[in-house]
């Protein structure tokens, strides 16, 4: 998963009666796992390639590095088109997609904006990836699940001032490492498809500052519930109040459905962006179910009127 994602200050809606921890402009920070192979990892299909680290986006991986002085990707001689897979980094071999394959090409844009400036330029290609991202795989709450869609770097670009490619993949289960696929990621999470995928947090994202992100099966304190952007590449951070204020908006409904009824050892709650990340391309709300006390093995979806102990 992504190695540090950086959110908003937190408020946690507690049913319908809510309450605001504060965070500075850079807000909580997500840290994932390693996305190294282990020897836990499951079998299905994994990859040695451990990828860029992705979710929760609640929002957005890290572009793999282009500085790199070893293994350099060489530019492909056609250019990229939609549809095409990739074998791991470095190289992004391009095979058929029906063959074993890592990355996934959805979006290809002729696009030069901010080629000048390094910093602009890759906030753009950022939210652009995201934007397009959401619409492929059926969900803008792929932000917050173990499918991912990033800009490759300008190494394996011929024209990386002009041209902007974004590649989707897919973390293993365990989150470390990447999926060997064969077939595409296109829809993936349409309809009720995002809660094979969605991903959960160590710690509760209403009251800690450092939440690392964990497979589901894993001891938990809180589940995803769902994600979206909160704007478009290219706007102007409306400001924090509005986007918090939507987020609880958002968020409330989709935890009560979630659970399945109101519950008072259950919380909704969401984690936002502010200024800092927005500039980056980050433009995200997560939205989260987390227990108020210790951690559940299982899944939370359905819980209804259930003994919260039998999750433990």
């Amino acid at each position: 998963m992504k190695p540090r994602q950086t959110f908003g200050a937190v408020v946690a809606a507690v049913l319908l009666l809510f309450t605001a921890a504060c965070g500075n402009d850079d807000g909580p920070t997500v840290s994932a796992p390693s996305a190294t192979p282990t020897s836990s990892a499951p079998s299905a299909s994994p990859t040695s390639d451990p990828g860029p680290v992705a979710s929760a986006s609640t929002a957005q991986p890290t572009t793999p590095s282009s500085s790199s002085t070893s293994a350099r990707p060489t530019p492909p001689s056609q250019p990229y088109k939609v549809g095409q897979c990739l074998g791991p980094k470095p190289g992004y071999t391009q095979t058929s997609c029906s063959q074993p394959h890592t990355y996934e090409v959805f979006s290809v844009r002729n696009d030069s904006r901010d080629s000048g400036d390094l910093v602009k330029r890759a906030a753009w290609k950022t939210a652009t990836c995201n934007q397009d991202g959401a619409g492929f795989f059926g969900s803008q709450s792929f932000l917050l699940s173990r499918l991912d869609a990033i800009p490759l770097p300008d190494a394996a670009i011929s024209k990386p001032d002009a041209e902007i490619v974004c590649v989707a993949y897919e973390f293993r289960e365990s989150l470390s490492g990447l999926v060997t696929n064969t077939g595409s990621l296109k829809n993936k999470l349409k309809g009720d498809g995002f809660y094979s995928y969605n991903v959960c947090t160590k710690g509760r994202p209403s009251t800690s500052d450092d939440v690392e992100v964990v497979s589901c099966k894993e001891p938990h304190s809180a589940e995803a519930t769902g994600a979206k952007l909160n704007g478009k590449p290219g706007d102007t951070f409306p400001g924090s109040d509005k986007v918090q204020s939507q987020a609880v908006k958002f968020c409330l409904p989709l935890g009560q459905k979630f659970l399945g009824g109101k519950r008072s050892d259950i919380i909704a709650s969401q984690n936002s962006g502010g200024s800092a990340p927005w500039s980056r391309g980050l433009m995200v709300t997560g939205c989260f179910v987390e227990v108020t006390n210790g951690t559940v093995k299982k899944s939370l979806r359905g819980i209804g009127n259930k003994p919260l102990d039998s999750y433990r």
